[in-house]
Formats: structure tokens, C-alpha cells, sequence
């Protein structure tokens, strides 16, 4: 039998999570230099290196948005969704992950 949620923050998870996965389904769409922009212009910040570049598109997904108590990280199966010992991982598109995954260019 699942647990009952324990608190304010755990009712919230659906609504953050749908609201996330809203914001994914759109950068789905996107070439890389629109993705790249779109990134850059959420969190006003340019990373060059992939730890950097996974921190602005997690930053890029939860912008201006109340996550209630919940935290998003990336993880490599995706966006990592916790609050206490509750964690969900919502898939990411191909296309984001190769951003994230890029090499510099030389």
C-alpha cells in the first residue's frame, strides 16, 4: 500500500511535476540554438562545461516556479524531483540531453 502523503509539500508534487514536464514537452521542440537561448535567457547564465549546462536547464525548468517545498536536480535518467525521501525522476528529450552532453567544440 503506497503512503499517504505526509504533508503540504508532498500534495504539491503533481502540480510541480506536470508543470515541469509542460516546460520539457516544449524544449522538445526546439533546435540547439533555440534551446541555448532559451536556457540562457531563464537563468542569465552562459555554462560551458556539462555540470554547469545541466544546473542552467534544471534553473531554466523551475523558473518562477514555487516547487512547494520540493527540489529539482538533474540526474542522469533525467530531472530528479525530492522532498525527503520521496524522489521521482521525469524523463528528459534527446535533445536536451545532448545539450547537456555536448563537448566544447575544438
Amino acid at each position: 500500500m503506497p503512503n499517504p502523503p505526509r504533508d503540504y509539500a508532498d500534495l504539491f508534487l503533481a502540480p510541480v511535476a506536470l508543470e515541469i514536464d509542460q516546460r520539457l514537452e516544449d524544449l522538445a521542440g526546439l533546435d540547439r540554438d533555440a534551446l541555448h537561448q532559451r536556457v540562457v535567457l531563464a537563468t542569465n547564465s552562459e555554462a560551458r562545461d556539462r555540470a554547469g549546462r545541466a544546473h542552467d536547464v534544471v534553473g531554466s525548468l523551475t523558473h518562477v516556479l514555487d516547487l512547494h517545498g520540493w527540489t529539482a536536480g538533474w540526474d542522469d535518467r533525467g530531472i530528479r524531483l525530492a522532498h525527503h525521501t520521496h524522489t521521482l525522476v521525469l524523463g528528459v528529450p534527446r535533445n536536451v540531453v545532448a545539450y547537456v552532453e555536448e563537448l566544447p567544440a575544438g
